[in-house]
This record gives structure tokens, sequence and C-alpha cells, in this order.
């Protein structure tokens, strides 16, 4: 009978975990339609009521005066009940801290690595393989058949275009995403060349002409190597005729001109610059504990094929994310400080715990005068020797 339980409890667990990564990849295919702001208007801490004001303010010190209980018993009920709350708060805490990891992965990986995220539902692609070297063929070709894959299927419409002497479309506007559209795209970038003749306007007759299908809502500009100085003119120039905002996406610049280029184009069309740049070492990234506080979690188990350019900066929906996910582990490292301290009978220490947390959110350290007086049948808790 034993076995019998156990190996039912074993299948519930396996059922519920299948159900919960299958969850997971749908959320994770939804979000390719989010903005890092937005994400965080939904899951960040403050949304969340997690920041560290805010959990003091639920556990019930909205200020640090004045904390005086007369009565013994409803002293200790009043502690075991927030000390609950603190519990959840830091189960609340780990699964926003997991959270952002996950976002953070999500970002820096795959095809979001290489062409940032694609917000919008209707777009067209324009390829610029003018400054492509020998050998990197193949890899645009497999670039650009993950973005496929991972981003394009999941939007409304899209059309690829292709820099030339005169512009090559795929389609002749944007078509409906299915299943045999990927397909049919996937198997026209495949057959790709790099041959191929440009003049000083094919860049901008290829951006114009992507302008022209009044179905798109932006427009990508994918640009291998590097563009030369009398085709940036033109573009700078003839940015405004553009109807569409122009996301520019650099893929192996060799130069730092480039990438300040296509930052400027981006942000003349009011849109958004991505850059990426080949290479095979591993990528580190900052630890962070993990719940056994004995070793460290990074991102570094796995190797990435990219990284940023010279003169490209940070990704600013990366830095955004990251800046949260540094502050909930802070709020967490306080609150299971706090927890390391809790006493089965003793609710002086308690409040003495949540008067040090007031303090670090309030950025106003204790003095080493404050003190907790306890007397028979009364606490006071003594919080005006703040420095």
């Amino acid at each position: 009978m034993e076995k019998s339980g156990s190996s039912s409890t074993i299948s519930e667990q396996q059922l519920q975990r299948q159900e919960s990564l299958s969850s997971t990849k749908a959320g994770l295919v939804e979000q390719s339609l989010i903005s890092s702001e937005k994400w965080l208007q939904l899951y960040g801490l403050k949304s969340k009521k997690l920041t560290l004001k805010q959990i003091l303010s639920q556990i019930g010190f909205p200020h640090c005066e004045g904390i005086v209980l007369t009565k013994t018993q409803h002293a200790a009920g009043s502690s075991n009940t927030k000390s609950e709350l603190i519990y959840q708060f830091v189960e609340y805490l780990t699964r926003a801290v997991e959270s952002y990891k996950q976002r953070m992965d999500w970002l820096t990986s795959g095809s979001r690595q290489i062409f940032g995220v694609i917000l919008e539902q209707c777009i067209t692609i324009v390829l610029d393989f003018g400054g492509i070297l020998e050998g990197e063929l193949d890899l645009c070709r497999d670039a650009l058949i993950m973005i496929l894959h991972e981003q394009v299927a999941h939007i409304t419409k899209f059309n690829i275009i292709r820099v030339s002497q005169e512009p090559v479309k795929w389609q002749e506007n944007a078509t409906p995403v299915t299943e045999q559209s990927i397909a049919t795209a996937i198997s026209w970038v495949e057959k790709l060349t790099a041959k191929l003749t440009l003049s000083n306007f094919s860049r901008l007759d290829a951006l114009l002409e992507a302008g022209k299908d009044k179905t798109i809502e932006s427009i990508y500009y994918f640009v291998v190597g590097d563009v030369p100085e009398e085709s940036k003119e033109l573009l700078l120039q003839g940015a405004l005729k553009i109807p569409y905002p122009v996301y520019t996406v650099s893929f192996n610049a060799r130069g730092e001109g480039t990438i300040a280029f296509l930052k400027e184009l981006s942000a003349k069309t009011h849109s958004r610059f991505h850059a990426f740049a080949e290479r095979t070492e591993c990528v580190l990234f900052p630890a962070f504990p993990t719940k056994d506080g004995d070793s460290v979690m990074t991102w570094n188990s796995r190797k990435l094929k990219g990284k940023l350019p010279p003169g490209a900066g940070v990704r600013e929906d990366v830095f955004l994310i990251w800046r949260e996910l540094k502050e909930a582990c802070s709020t967490l490292a306080q609150i299971q400080r706090l927890v390391a301290e809790l006493p089965e009978s003793s609710v002086a220490t308690v409040d003495c715990g949540w008067c040090y947390l007031w303090s670090l959110s309030q950025e106003q350290p204790l003095s080493r005068s404050h003190q907790i007086q306890k007397t028979p049948g009364t606490l006071r808790s003594g919080c005006r020797n703040m420095a």
C-alpha cells in the first residue's frame, strides 16, 4: 500500500511539473511581445508590493516610532501573525527572483540575443548583406531561421526584403503567419547568396520599399558588417521619408562608426537599436547565492555565441531586469536575515528585527544605543535613537 501511495504521489508530482513547464514555455512565448518596461509593470516588485518599504508596511510598521505593546498575549498573537507574513514574503520574493532570472536568461539567449525582441504584430525585415564577409553567410542564415522560428512565428503578419540593386521581396506585402508561410520563408532564406551588386541608393530604396506596405507597424533593418559612408548619409537624409519606425540590428559590425550610425538612424525614426557580434567564449554574469547559501548560481553554465560589440552599450531591456533582480535579491537577503532571528517566544527580538529592516529601507542605520526594554507583562520597543 505504501509503494502504491508513493507511486501515486510521484505521478502527481510529475504531472504538476509537466504542467508547470508547459505554462512556463507558453508564458515565455507571450513575453516576446512585451518590452521589459511593460513586463516590470506587470511582474515587478512594486506592482507585486514586494519592495522593502511595501513589505514592512504590510507587516504593520509604516513608521518606527512609539511601538508599545502593553499586553503580553496581544503581543505574542501579533508576533505570530507577523511571523507568518514574513515567511510568506520570503516565498514571494524567492519566486520573484526566479522569475527575473528566467527573464534575464530569455532575453540573453536564442534569437533575442541576436535580434533583440520583436514587439509588434506586423513587420517587415530588411536584410542588408552588403558588408558580409566570406564564411558569414551560413551564420546569417542560421540566425534568420532562428528568428523566424522563435519570434516571427508568434506574430500576425511579416515580410522579408533583401537589399540589392533592385529590392528583392519575398512577398509583395506582409503575409499572415502560418506554419506554411514560415516554412516558405525559411526555404527562401536558405537560398540566399552572398553575391550581389549594390549602389549607394540600394539600402534606402529597400527601406522605402518596405514603407510602402500599409499593413505593417515597423521595419526591422538587419545589417551584416559595416555600412559605407556614402550610404550612411543618404539613409540619414532619407530617414524622415520612411513612414514607420526602423528598428536597427547590427550583426558582426567591424567598426564603432556603424554602431553609432545605426543608433542614430533608429533614433531618427523613433525606434530601437540592437547589436550582436559572434564569439565562442563564455559570458560572465555576476553570481547570486542559491537557497542553501553554500554555492552560487550563474548563467556561465551555458556557452553563448554572441556579445555586444564595442560602442553598442548596455541593452536597456536587459539592464531593467538586472536592476530589478538585484533589488529583489537584496530585499530577500534582508528578510531572510529577519527570519533567522525569529525566536519561538521572544517578541522583543522580532520587533527589533523589524526596526532594523525599516532603518535599512530608509537608508538610516540604527544607532548603537537602540535598545529593547522588556518588563513582566509589558514590551517596549524604543526606536527613537536612530542615527
